[in-house]
Parts: C-alpha cells; structure tokens; sequence
C-alpha cells in the first residue's frame, strides 16, 4: 500500500571505522574526486567546441561506454558515480543561475583538490534490506563498520552518505517516512526580528540573547591558527596543526547548529505562524565591519531549520518583506528615520516609546498574509497602540509597554 503524505528525515551517526574501511573511503573518495574533475574538464572542453552545454545524462551514456579505458575508476559503485555528475550538473546549474542575478559574482565550478572532497553518496535500493543492522553499518562497495547509535531510525533508508570530516567518519542516512501528525494548536503567532545585539527579539518582547560561538572561540582559535602559520609546508607537523585548526571551527559550527535547532523547536512549539524578515543577507555581509559577526550569528541556516520544522510541524513559516520595518511605528504606522545607533523608538506622531527591535518584531508581525485566529492588520488610528497592547499574540502575559503619550 502506497504511503500517504511521505516526508524525508535525515539521522545522523559517528562512525567507528577501522583502518580497512577508512582505506577504503579514501579509495573511493579519490576515484570521485578524479571522475569530478574529469567530467569538469569534459564540460569545460565541449563547450569551447560547440559553444553548447554537456548535460547530465549525456556524460552518464558516456560514462558507462568508458568502462573499458577506465577499470581502476570504474570499479567502484555506479550509484556513486551518479551522485558524482549529480553533484557537478548541480554546481554547473547553480553557476549559471546567479549569473542571471543582477549584481551578483558568479564563480564557475572549480576542480577538486584532495582537500575539497570529503563525501561520497549513494541511492539505497527499495528491494534491498536497510543497511544498518543494529550498529553495524554495511556499505556496499566499501564494507561495514560499527556506528554510535545515539537513537533508532525510523522509515525506508532512501539515501546513504559517508562524509570525512576533521573529528572523524560520519553517516547520513536519509530516510522516507509518513508525514508526522501536525502540533496542536496554540492559537499564536509571532513575528521575529533578527539581530546581532540580540540574536532575535520577539513580537511579544522577549529578547533572545547572541550566543557569540566564534567571538568565545576566538583567541583559542587565534593562537592555534598562529601555531599553525610557523609549520613547515608539507610537514607532518603541518598536517597535525591543521586539524588542531579545523577541530575548533567544527565545535563552533555544531554549538552554532545546536543553538540554532533548540531555538527553532521552541518557536515551532509555542506558535502556530512565525513571521521573519526576507533579509537579503548576501548583500549584508558587503558591510565588511559586521561581515564577520553577521556570519556568525547564520540568520540563512536558522530560516531554513525553523521552515522545515515548522512544515514538519503543521506549522506555517512566512517570510515578509523587510522593508522599513524598523522605521515604522508599530502603533500607527507613522514612518520617521532611525539610525543602527537608535536603540529606542519613540513615534513623534502618537508618542510610542518602545525599543526598536521590539517594534520591528511587531510590524513583521502585522505583515504578509493575515494570521488566525486573531486579527494581526497594523492599525493606523490613535486606538491602534491600545489594540497591540491588549491582544493576546504579541503580549500573552498582559505585560505593559512604557510609552510617552502627549
């Protein structure tokens, strides 16, 4: 019987490889690394020709023709070598996408270096048995290996990933399931105002405090990239202090990805809409003063993780636009400018004494598409200040907002 609404979850494991499979990773990885390049050079070479594109599908026809001249790199799963092509005519895709994108640098696909290629992927076949049992991981075309197992999967395994990475060997095994069953409903919703002060502020006023992971790293990282500086090119030294380098900034990732997970199933919990800005973040990080602390706090990564929870969820994630969001008054919609070094909005048309992000967590709030079963629509009377403060979405708890009224 076929399944209803089917949605795909991805369980991620450590793996305890032995050196047998870990040669063997490395074997595969590098026969993909050279089919990639090679592949890139077949596109490359073809279009200087014909002036025309190599599609996908043309170069797996000729992939399978070339077995004869290629053993050694042919010898290892087919499945891989599509997800191989898969992954350049993704990349090659994607290159030309932005090149259509006004005022955006496109880089072309580069060729991989033995330092660039760190994961290899597979399709699992339905009629095949799932391919971990217990904690033992079977590979096929590689081996099997134990896995920590931190919990049990659950559906059909669809996908099966093996990545390196500077802590160790780590399996994603993507896996289709029923849809779950959708959250009771909260009757709230909420629009969040994301920041680098706070990390996010809430429409009914909470604030989310900046976890700063790279900023709390940084003079441990500092000092190991320094000891990495004085090694010797080619060194095993070298070798050592690099992974030293790449161990630190992988914590930091994970803290950042963790702060980012716990907070979004907080919010997919208490609200039934979460509104956010539509922020054109590529454009921001131009602002070389607060690129830094702006990649940092990875607004990109937590939308998408709290899209996808909400979805999960039954929940309903909005983007809407960020237009003057923190220049108009949540109260009236008067509009007045406000410098980044304004912390507190004060509206010189109704008074409204409120802290900016604050009010900007409102308006994002009272935009897009209406939210149920309470009327968000900003007012723009001298009521509308009074109607914010007693509706139960952006002040649940009856808290009172100081304001300044002439």
């Amino acid at each position: 019987m076929a399944k209803t609404n089917p949605s795909t979850k991805t369980f991620q494991f450590k793996l305890r490889p032995h050196k047998k499979f870990v040669a063997a990773c490395e074997s595969v990885l590098n026969k993909c690394r050279f089919l990639y390049n090679c592949a890139l050079e077949q596109r490359i070479s073809h279009f200087r020709q014909s002036g025309k594109s190599l599609g996908m599908f043309e170069q797996s026809r000729q992939l399978t023709q070339a077995k004869k001249e290629l053993p050694d790199i042919l010898d290892c799963n087919r499945n891989v070598q599509t997800d191989v092509l898969k992954r350049l005519d993704l990349a090659c895709s994607a290159f030309f996408r932005r090149l259509k994108e006004p005022g955006v640098k496109a880089g072309f696909p580069r060729f991989k270096g033995a330092d660039r290629y760190h994961s290899f992927s597979q399709q699992i076949d339905p009629r095949h048995k799932c391919p971990l049992n217990g904690d033992k991981l079977f590979v096929p075309g590689v081996g099997s290996c134990r896995v920590r197992l931190s919990r049990n999967i659950a559906g059909k395994v669809k996908q099966l990933r093996i990545t390196r990475r500077a802590s160790g060997w780590y399996v994603c095994l993507v896996c289709e399931m029923d849809k779950p069953a959708p959250l009771p409903a909260t009757g709230l919703s909420v629009g969040v105002d994301a920041g680098l002060t706070d990390f996010a502020t809430l429409s009914n006023g909470e604030a989310i405090p900046n976890p700063r992971h790279l900023k709390k790293a940084a003079a441990k990282l500092k000092l190991a990239q320094q000891r990495l500086s004085r090694k010797k090119k080619g060194s095993a030294n070298r070798r050592k202090a690099r992974r030293v380098v790449a161990l630190k900034h992988e914590r930091v990732g994970n803290c950042r990805q963790d702060f980012h997970h716990k907070l979004s199933h907080d919010l997919v919990k208490r609200f039934d809409t979460i509104k956010v800005e539509a922020l054109n973040i590529n454009g921001m990080v131009q602002n070389h003063p607060l690129a830094k602390a702006i990649n940092d706090v990875a607004w990109g990564n937590f939308f998408t993780i709290t899209k996808a929870k909400a979805e999960s969820a039954g929940r309903t994630f909005e983007k809407v636009n960020p237009a003057y969001t923190s220049q108009d008054c949540s109260g009236c919609g008067h509009r007045q400018k406000m410098p980044l070094s304004v912390r507190v909005f004060e509206c010189a048309k109704c008074h409204l004494k409120i802290h900016r992000d604050h009010n900007a967590a409102l308006n994002i709030l009272g935009r897009g598409a209406p939210s149920k079963p309470v009327e968000l629509g900003r007012p723009d009377t001298e009521t509308g200040i009074s109607n914010y403060l007693s509706n139960p979405v952006c002040n649940p708890k009856g808290q009172t907002i100081p304001d300044l009224r002439a």
